[in-house]
């Protein structure tokens, strides 16, 4: 969805002002922060989510505030080079009305290293003429989600290139687009997803399937069955719908496990810009461990705990964990009380995978990929040197959704 005419002309405005408050202010009384990410693997990575969160740029800066900041690439005192502007956007991921992340999109060549430069006004400062104003830079709208009575779903969330209805059960359906664009809008305007145009959906789940595509259950490993998580207390709530990062929150404050025992429980689902890809988190609070984590994708194949499955003329899928896995069992992983896994959709028109075999080589290359993410440093100008090296594995640093585009090139 393109932005309107009147966007056009304010994101023009604001363009101007970010120029001034990257060339006006003299150097010595800049506050900068320098993050240098660096991507180690010999591959091309593209449309990569940057993550920073606002303890990691306390840790360098303490009076680092997201009320008047911004981000681009280069040196902003470079007069000869002016610094390229990103989007990006700073969310409230916690739900407490204060902002905690800041989120952009990168490509990286193989090996290749960049360096990201945030200016921003002290928080305890008094602002002046020169300070970096505080805005989510948004070129285009590519992600977004919401509640849409519409639909009979709890929630929806999608970006450019996918769609996905979480149902109530816990299953997942999930859609692929043939060109970029956004359609929840439409949905908002009573239309039904069948009336939708450029939509391509995957497996055509049924309402009777328990998972769908990455959907999940909850097994009771004392009683040996599925917890029904179906309920009338359960409430959705969406922290974040930005251009560039969507996520939403389920949350059962007391699901019901047998008459003497409830338990509180939260599903988080993002999705990000330019990628088909949907990452979840379910997280119980179970201090027995007598809840595990169920997840399936309807007519999947388990292959090294991941769960692929390939379609030749239609949409492939691969599972991804992205923590332990304790058991598989036909199209399942089955997690402990705290699972968090990515569903990677790809779309055979643009992305032909000949064979399962093809896409068992590309879920291995996620695979080595998720467990590499670029290094990423924060540092200050050399006037005022210090670092905060980060270690290159920590996920919640850098969150690795390349779409299959940057596995085959």
């Amino acid at each position: 969805m393109s932005i309107s005419k009147y966007h056009s002309h304010l994101l023009v405005v604001l363009l101007v002002l970010l120029v001034s408050t990257w060339s006006c202010q003299p150097p010595s009384e800049q506050h900068l922060i320098n993050l240098n990410i660096e991507n180690g693997l010999p591959i091309v990575r593209r449309h990569l989510p940057i993550r920073i969160s606002l303890d990691q740029l306390k840790s360098i800066s303490p009076d680092f505030t997201f009320s008047a900041f911004a981000l681009a690439m280069g040196d902003p005192t470079d007069r000869q080079n002016p610094p390229k502007r990103i989007p990006y956007q700073a969310d409230d991921l916690n739900y407490d009305g204060e902002k905690d992340e800041l989120v952009f999109l990168l490509d990286f060549q193989a090996n290749q290293a960049q360096t990201a430069v945030i200016q921003y006004a002290p928080g305890q400062a008094p602002k002046e003429d020169g300070d970096p104003i505080a805005i989510e830079l948004i070129f285009q709208r590519k992600s977004q989600a919401g509640i849409f009575p519409s639909l009979a779903v709890p929630v929806a969330l999608e970006s450019n290139l996918s769609l996905f209805l979480l149902q109530t059960n816990g299953a997942i359906s999930a859609f692929v687009k043939d060109e970029s664009s956004l359609h929840l809008q439409q949905v908002a305007q009573n239309k039904t997803i069948s009336e939708l145009e450029g939509l391509i959906q995957v497996s055509e789940s049924q309402e009777r399937d328990r998972f769908g595509v990455g959907g999940f259950a909850i097994w009771d490993n004392q009683e040996r069955k599925f917890i029904s998580i179906r309920s009338d207390s359960d409430y959705v709530r969406v922290p974040v719908s930005g251009g560039l990062r969507a996520t939403t929150e389920r949350i059962w404050p007391k699901l019901i496990v047998d008459k003497q025992t409830t338990v509180s429980v939260l599903h988080r689902s993002t999705v990000y810009a330019d990628n088909a890809i949907l990452q979840q988190q379910v997280l119980i609070d179970d201090l027995n461990n007598r809840l595990s984590v169920v997840v399936g994708l309807t007519e999947g194949e388990v292959i090294e705990k991941s769960l692929l499955k390939w379609e030749d003329r239609s949409v492939s899928a691969i599972v991804l964990p992205l923590s332990n896995v304790s058991a598989t069992e036909d199209s399942t992983l089955l997690f402990d009380s705290k699972a968090e896994w990515k569903t990677y959709l790809f779309h055979s028109a643009d992305q032909p995978i000949q064979s399962m075999e093809e896409l068992e080589k590309i879920a291995k290359l996620l695979v080595a990929s998720l467990n590499s993410p670029p290094g990423l440093t924060l540092s200050l100008p050399k006037k005022n040197k210090k670092e905060n090296k980060l270690p290159p594995n920590s996920k919640t640093k850098i969150n690795d959704s390349e779409n299959e585009e940057n596995k085959t090139k």
